[in-house]
């Protein structure tokens, strides 16, 4: 892998350099990928706000300040482009089996999944799906950032431009307002 940081490519890149842009590219894709995904619910829609991502990415790079990490600004660019095709939509599916899988909500059979299983587990994520979907935007946001992206509270307040307190109190929130029921795919 290449070990020059991302923001030499930038520098490289606002110069006029398109080898560093698509090394930029190449580096980030695959995450900036799984978070409009996970925010959209579906491969199309991803793919959409990915290459949209990036487009916006390269129109706004000058603007890259520098004051945080360039995967920070990119998250952010990304979650704004998310945020544009969430408002056009009237209605999305997401997909947060790996917010479920850190609850361990879902059922496993010691690894040994039955027809039986993969049944009650898909009806497990339809229904916690279904409660993300009645969250607050801003909820559903640092759930999908912490749980899904893995990203810490600094990162995440950096994204979304509020104070870790913020973060941490949202994220609260969010799995407070989702426990009932958690618990009640727990106990089915």
């Amino acid at each position: 892998m290449n070990m020059i940081p991302d923001e030499l490519w930038v520098k490289k890149a606002v110069e006029g350099d398109l080898n560093a842009f698509d090394e930029i590219m190449k580096r980030h894709q695959a995450k900036i990928y799984n978070l409009a995904y996970r925010l959209l619910g579906n491969a199309e829609d991803a793919e959409d706000a990915t290459q949209e991502t990036f487009i916006e990415a390269y129109k706004s790079l000058k603007s890259f300040q520098y004051k945080s990490k360039f995967s920070t600004w990119l998250y952010r660019v990304a979650l704004n482009t998310c945020h544009q095709q969430i408002r056009k939509a009237e209605s999305r599916k997401r997909t947060l089996t790996a917010f479920a899988d850190n609850f361990k909500i879902l059922n496993s059979d010691n690894g040994m999944e039955t027809p039986d299983s993969v049944a009650i587990k898909k009806e497990q994520e339809t229904l916690l799906q279904a409660a993300i979907d009645k969250l607050p935007e801003k909820q559903k946001q640092v759930i999908v950032l912490f749980y899904v992206q893995n990203l810490k509270y600094r990162e995440i307040a950096e994204i979304i431009g509020c104070p870790e307190g913020t973060v941490a109190s949202r994220l609260n929130t969010a799995i407070r307002n989702l426990k009932p029921k958690l618990k009640d795919l727990m106990h089915n």
